[in-house]
């Protein structure tokens, strides 16, 4: 019962400071960001405006794998690889709008000709944000972007 009494009194003076326990302190979307998880790359140029309002731009860039093999003349059936190459086969890019409501957010993507996407996600960490595609024929892949910079 103390310790309710005690934490009651501390409130006030959590909240008098304007960063209380829940705010979202230095977590913000501000920035550029980019994650790959094969088949694709995923980036983003976006700001926040005070009313927590993302928008932005963003590119998305279909991924494929090119293998070099080497066949041992002597025996056929003995192949060796000798490099993997990852090489880009498509990119699109598309605008960005949506809201953030910490640690969550959805950030809707258009782009002219395709059917509207949506990027789930929430914060990993401050730098780090873990998300799903959706729609526009995605299956829920989960790309993981890195922050690259605080500036859009």
């Amino acid at each position: 019962m103390r310790t309710i009494q005690r934490f009651a009194l501390l409130l006030p003076v959590l909240a008098a400071c304007g960063t209380g326990p829940l705010d979202p302190g230095p977590f913000t979307l501000e920035g550029s960001w980019l994650g790959r998880d094969y088949p694709y790359e995923l980036s983003f140029e976006l700001e926040q405006d005070g009313d927590n309002r993302v928008t932005g731009t963003g590119r998305l860039t279909g991924l494929a794998e090119i293998l070099e093999t080497v066949v041992n003349p002597d025996d056929p059936t003995d192949v060796d690889t000798t490099s993997i190459d990852t090489i880009a086969t498509g990119t699109v890019t598309f605008d960005v709008d949506g809201d953030w409501n910490h640690p969550d957010f959805d950030l809707e993507l258009t782009s002219a000709g395709y059917a509207g996407a949506l990027y789930d996600a929430r914060f990993a960490n401050r730098d780090t944000v873990r998300g799903n595609l959706r729609g526009s024929g995605f299956s829920n892949p989960e790309i993981e972007i890195i922050r690259q910079s605080t500036q859009p």
